[in-house]
């Protein structure tokens, strides 16, 4: 490990107060990636992670849209990005997370289970090894168009996959970035 690798990691990774499962415990959202593609079958199952999530009603409201680092498709979400984002421009995948607009009853649950569907996503990423970064600003019109993206998926984050970068090689401004600590509440939980 080189030694900027290893101030990342002490400010990034979490530090829990009890005992978690292994991927939670490695996993942080880095900035820098490395554009080393991934195999198919490691891609199948952290996209299978997200099928299998619950949801609401069984609704299952996600869709999501994948493409290669060097492929057009890929260009195109690195240019909807915004210019604060634009580090995933290295990542091996980028993948637009959408929600589907289902409900029933008086409460709407499609957000949540995209979320959720997106952290099956993350663990099962972590679990092989791999890194992810959810990006929440780009230009949504722009995506919609330069994609051909179905009207009844909405896009809601971007998600960056890959392996780590080499820390060695990373710009000075995204590596202040990166070493910017950031601290978890304490105060989240209240027994009743």
């Amino acid at each position: 490990m080189n030694n900027i690798r290893d101030k990342i990691f002490k400010v990034r990774k979490p530090k829990p107060n009890f005992p978690v499962f292994k991927e939670i415990k490695e996993r942080f959202s880095p900035r820098h990636f490395s554009s080393e593609s991934i195999p198919e079958k490691d891609l199948q199952s952290i996209l299978e992670a997200a099928r299998w999530t619950p949801s609401g009603f069984n609704f299952q409201p996600w869709y999501f849209y994948w493409a290669k680092h060097g492929e057009a498709s890929f260009n195109k979400i690195v240019a909807c990005l915004a210019k604060y984002n634009r580090y995933a421009k290295n990542a091996a995948v980028l993948i637009v997370a959408c929600y589907l607009k289902k409900s029933q009853g008086k409460k709407s649950y499609y957000r949540h289970d995209l979320g959720a569907a997106a952290m099956s996503l993350v663990l099962q990423a972590q679990h092989l090894g791999y890194y992810t970064r959810q990006m929440g600003e780009f230009n949504n019109r722009k995506l919609l168009v330069s994609l051909a993206i179905d009207k009844e998926h909405h896009p809601f984050v971007i998600i960056a996959l890959g392996r780590l970068g080499d820390y060695e090689m990373i710009d000075s401004s995204l590596l202040k970035r990166e070493l910017d600590p950031r601290p978890r509440k304490k105060d989240f939980v209240k027994k009743l």
